[in-house]
């Protein structure tokens, strides 16, 4: 992982002592920070991050004579250090994370990656052009908005002890993907940068990424098991600190060597250690060192924020905010609920995905120094002010997650939520591992048909001129066909779900499938729509977006009315409250003895 951010003072010599006395008074802010932040009953993180912001070099105050500019002004040792804080923090992730959990959650991670970073890229591609920038300038704008930061969401995951919660698993599985996604996209934009072939960039990343699962992929299975063994016989804990420190830094470099974010190096390794004979005692023996480092990690990244800039960005980031958290919370949690998790799970995802941090300053970071982005110095104080703020309603958002989830359940119609019940139940069939279905996993068609549909999707926002018709008439064509082809993937489907429990009357699975075939094709021609017609005329994109909400809502009606028939979601009063009067009871309830209840029941 590159440094956060260069030295301020460069040149200068750096003295043993001025070294002690900047790592001293960093961990002694860290610790008030984060004893005030418990105090207020908020996130360490918070607390963190507002430290380093207050003992930064760009820290400027003149009060009665008073002249403060900080405490520390060369930040690139700290810098340094602060790095092995994520990839220990991501190393503690990983060992909760083993490459079975990764397997289970593979196919919803991937679909909700590109759902939401597809969304957020959109997103911050509609900002900037709402405020004239000009396309490049755009894209790094939509970069720093789309792109989420796992430390900020794993750190408040271990303080609220949500790590071995199922719907953990699922999002670890979806920051993996998103790191990797974002690891892609910063060599095609890098690529650019400095008039290389972007194909060239990505397909050095994509070598790397290669040889870097095979690289783990032999470690965990060869090196690993031998390994262990030996670790487990090793007695004394001085030299089994020392050879675990090794290995995670070891990691971490080979992953940068290769291409890919150390962080990522860091969580593989592990995920090889992980359910191992030795994972307990890693634990225990590294947390200190993850808790310090992690702490200095959170300091640097609050250091280089220049809190000077707020007001200048101060309303582009709060539109910013607004649009990433109707994005993150409520449509990602829409998508979450939809492939089979409850309501509650479903926000915990989404909140945990709100976090913007290193990744989004580094987007900001390459266009400042690059001569090409017009609006370079006005976003890296944007990004900065932008991270800050979604760093500090993360820790909140996860904290209020059920909350968050249970408010928005009661002020949903009736119909909605039994319509929204169906769908989900329909396609965690087909999405969710374990449900006992291998009826997606044989159907072909359903998968080139998607394959077709994305490379239709990609050649439309890729095209210009004539060319955007054709790939926009391809699209169509393509929606249509996964239209036919996931009405007849669903239809066995639906015959085995039971949806009585829902209140779903019996005969109606046909026009079950039926909806939720239409429910999913329609979405994609609405994303087919919004490419299209972007280029041409933005504002239109708007009313589509606003005819598919409305058209959203009407199949949902139409589903509660014409498959329900004593849908548990009505709220029906009791027989009292209608003047009814409930029969006396006659007979006493019939007892059972232990044995006769487990066995009839």
């Amino acid at each position: 992982m590159a440094p956060l951010w260069s030295g301020v003072r460069r040149g200068k010599t750096v003295t043993e002592s001025s070294i002690m006395l900047e790592v001293g008074v960093i961990m002694l802010v860290a610790f008030l920070g984060a004893t005030l932040a418990s105090k207020a009953r908020q996130s360490v993180v918070l607390g963190y991050i507002i430290a380093g912001i207050l003992i930064g070099p760009f820290m400027h105050l003149d009060i009665l004579g008073f002249h403060y500019d900080g405490l520390i002004a060369d930040s690139e040792l700290i810098a340094l250090i602060s790095d092995l804080g994520i990839v220990l923090l991501m190393f503690f992730v990983g060992l909760e994370f083993s490459i079975s959990k990764l397997r289970k959650v593979e196919r919803p991670a991937i679909i909700l990656s590109l759902i939401n970073i597809g969304v957020n890229l959109f997103t911050g591609i509609l900002l900037g052009t709402a405020l004239g920038w000009p396309l490049l300038d755009t894209v790094f704008l939509a970069s720093v908005v789309a792109m989420s930061c796992a430390a900020v969401a794993m750190k408040t995951l271990m303080e609220l002890g949500r790590l071995n919660t199922p719907e953990t698993d699922f999002l670890l599985g979806v920051m993996v993907v998103e790191d990797f996604i974002s690891a892609v996209f910063l060599a095609a934009v890098g690529g650019l940068m400095v008039k290389a072939p972007a194909a060239a960039s990505l397909t050095g990343f994509l070598v790397g990424s290669i040889a870097f699962v095979v690289f783990f992929a032999v470690l965990a299975v060869l090196v690993i098991p031998r390994t262990v063994g030996y670790l487990v016989r090793m007695k004394n804990d001085e030299m089994f600190v020392i050879f675990a420190l090794g290995v995670v830094c070891m990691a971490a470099a080979v992953a940068e060597l290769l291409g890919v974010p150390a962080m990522i190096g860091a969580f593989f390794i592990g995920m090889t250690f992980a359910e191992t004979k030795i994972t307990a005692r890693m634990e225990e023996k590294l947390a200190p060192f993850r808790d310090a480092f992690v702490a200095v990690f959170f300091m640097a990244f609050g250091m280089m924020i220049d809190p000077s800039l707020f007001p200048s960005v101060a309303g582009i980031v709060l539109l910013a905010v607004v649009l990433v958290l109707i994005d993150d919370v409520l449509i990602t949690a829409v998508v979450s609920y939809f492939m089979g998790y409850t309501s509650r799970q479903a926000v915990a995802v989404s909140t945990s995905l709100c976090a913007r941090g290193a990744e989004s300053v580094m987007y900001a970071s390459v266009a400042k120094h690059s001569a090409a982005v017009t609006k370079g110095a006005e976003l890296y104080p944007l990004a900065g002010a932008f991270t800050f703020a979604m760093s500090a309603l993360c820790p909140l958002l996860m904290r209020r997650s059920n909350r968050i989830a249970d408010a928005i359940a009661r002020r949903l119609p009736q119909f909605i939520k039994y319509s929204a019940a169906v769908v989900a139940r329909t396609l965690s069939k087909l999405i969710m591992p374990g449900t006992g279905f291998r009826i997606y996993r044989g159907s072909r068609r359903l998968m080139l048909a998607e394959i077709l549909y994305l490379s239709s999707l990609l050649a439309l926002i890729a095209s210009s001129g004539e060319m955007r018709f054709i790939a926009f008439g391809a699209t169509v064509g393509a929606a249509a066909l996964l239209w036919f082809v996931l009405q007849s993937v669903l239809a066995p489907v639906v015959r085995q779900i039971n949806y009585s429990n829902l209140g779903t009357e019996l005969g109606n699975h046909a026009y079950i499938g039926r909806c939720v075939a239409s429910l999913v094709t329609v979405t994609l021609l609405t994303a087919a729509c919004v490419a299209f017609l972007f280029a041409i005329y933005w504002p239109g994109v708007l009313i589509v977006l606003a005819a598919y909400a409305m058209w959203f809502v009407l199949v949902m009606k139409l589903a509660h009315d014409r498959t329900s028939g004593g849908s548990l979601y009505v709220l029906r009063p009791h027989p009292a409250a209608c003047g009814a009067v409930p029969p006396p009871r006659t007979e006493e309830r019939p007892r059972f003895n232990r044995r006769q209840r487990w066995k009839g029941f």
